[in-house]
């Protein structure tokens, strides 16, 4: 059981993380450009399409071709590029240009890249814990970063629990979500805040112009499954903070959130 949710995992990671060498995504990146198309299967066509619809949730914000942004900020998220080059980055940058046919996938132009790390790990999370069921396991926690799923609760018959840090007060105050059954994920981490000019930005960046944007630090939901917990997480991270508090009360799910001033929203906010 435990060496068929380890292969597919490895089957998943090596099929389409950006970070291997002869992966799905890193074939699209390579062909940029060259008008080459990289054949897509239909594993591959449903997470292009799951992808494509958080770019429309999201107005066109969440765009995994901002991932060459990146490169003109440090560690610490401060721009070490200068408007030129950052200008210059701006042109590579444009999920709307990754064209998807019978043939395939293409990107537009020499230098773009895509990442789909950040859907990947949810789609291997939810994948594993198929593989689980399939082979008849009723307890586990399946866990890559901060994407989660689980399959009942513990032998024990304990409940599944993940932790989640709160931002404000002297002691470290931990609330802890019951996870039984269920996908979570978590989108951004206000212990990585950006303070520019005394205000604070997460490390997400706009494909408009580059900069960090003033929404939400981060968000965590909960789920049927771990897709369905990126998908609220992913989007609502993009949204104005007025915006997304109340899309993320609109969808029914159990949330929490963390804004600009670290102060703590939504049914699984700490209390007291």
């Amino acid at each position: 059981m435990l060496a068929a949710a380890a292969a597919e995992l490895q089957r998943i990671e090596t099929r389409f993380c950006s970070r291997k060498a002869g992966s799905l995504t890193n074939e699209i990146n390579q062909a940029a450009g060259t008008g080459v198309y990289t054949e897509l299967d239909e594993e591959a066509q449903s997470l292009l399409r799951f992808v494509d619809a958080l770019w429309t949730q999201s107005k066109h914000v969440f765009d995994p071709t901002t991932r060459i942004l990146q490169d003109c900020y440090d560690s610490n998220g401060r721009l070490r590029a200068t408007d030129e080059q950052l200008r210059g980055m701006l042109k590579l940058v444009g999920w709307g240009r990754l064209e998807v046919t019978d043939e395939g996938a293409r990107l537009a132009q020499k230098g773009m890249l895509i990442d789909l790390n950040a859907c990947i790990c949810p789609y291997a999370v939810d994948s594993v814990r198929k593989t689980l069921l399939r082979h008849g396991a009723e307890h586990a926690l399946v866990e890559l970063d901060r994407d989660v799923a689980t399959i009942g609760k513990q032998v024990d018959g304990a409940n599944w629990l993940v932790g989640s840090r709160f931002p404000r007060g002297s002691r470290t105050a931990i609330a802890r979500l019951k996870l039984n059954g269920k996908g979570y994920a978590i989108r951004g981490d206000y212990e990585r805040a950006v303070t520019i000019d005394g205000e604070r930005y997460g490390r997400a960046l706009s494909p408009i112009d580059g900069q960090p944007i003033p929404g939400l630090l981060s968000v965590a939901v909960i789920a049927d499954n771990c897709l369905t917990a990126c998908s609220a997480a992913s989007v609502a991270r993009l949204k104005t903070e007025p915006a997304a508090l109340k899309w993320l009360d609109s969808l029914g799910l159990p949330w929490l959130a963390v804004d600009r001033e670290l102060n703590c929203h939504g049914p699984l906010a700490p209390t007291g």
